[in-house]
């Protein structure tokens, strides 16, 4: 899951691309928190991603798709100024070296990045994950986040969840719960 369209990531294989999907998400965040979160009819409904993984969404959260600019192995959810986005892909990788290829990424789209340490978590059920915390600063805003990434049997998942500073945690446990909902296939 590298950076640019048909580019291949360490593992030798293309991948699709997350950073697509970044492209103008300050401006986006920004309005969403000025509006305090813009209100789509809320689902529960499970979204497939793509290689049998989906997602579900929290109480709550509506679809970004339509303003985040997703693709097909890719979607998008938002509450109160925040947004996750989830993607499923090939990859040969572990959930580790994916997470790295994709903070590689995240760090272009800021004029700073600071990252708290790695974490590993459980999602889908028994799925071995990394978890970071950040807060980046570009010109126009501050942005909280958090990057998880999991692979297995030549699948990555990423979810990428942003928010306005200070804005994340109120979400936290929304976020917990669509990431050990997450069904992967084994």
């Amino acid at each position: 899951m590298s950076t640019g369209s048909g580019a291949t990531g360490s593992t030798g294989r293309a991948t699709t691309v997350l950073g697509v999907v970044m492209v103008g998400w300050v401006f986006f965040l920004m309005a969403l928190a000025a509006f305090g979160g813009v209100r789509g009819p809320a689902s529960q409904d499970p979204v497939p991603l793509g290689r049998g993984v989906t997602v579900t969404p929290a109480a709550g959260w509506s679809s970004a798709e339509d303003d985040w600019g997703t693709g097909p192995t890719q979607t998008a959810f938002r509450r109160a100024g925040a947004v996750a986005v989830f993607v499923a892909d090939s990859y040969d990788g572990d959930g580790r070296a994916l997470l790295q290829e994709q903070l590689t990424d995240l760090d272009s789209q800021f004029g700073s990045l600071r990252t708290l340490p790695e974490a590993t978590i459980t999602v889908a059920d028994d799925l071995p994950a990394t978890r970071v915390m950040f807060t980046g600063v570009s010109e126009s805003a501050r942005i909280d986040g958090e990057l998880v990434a999991g692979a297995r049997e030549g699948i990555g998942v990423v979810m990428l969840a942003l928010a306005p500073a200070g804005q994340l945690q109120r979400v936290q446990d929304d976020l917990d719960e669509m990431l050990a909902g997450l069904v992967v296939p084994r």
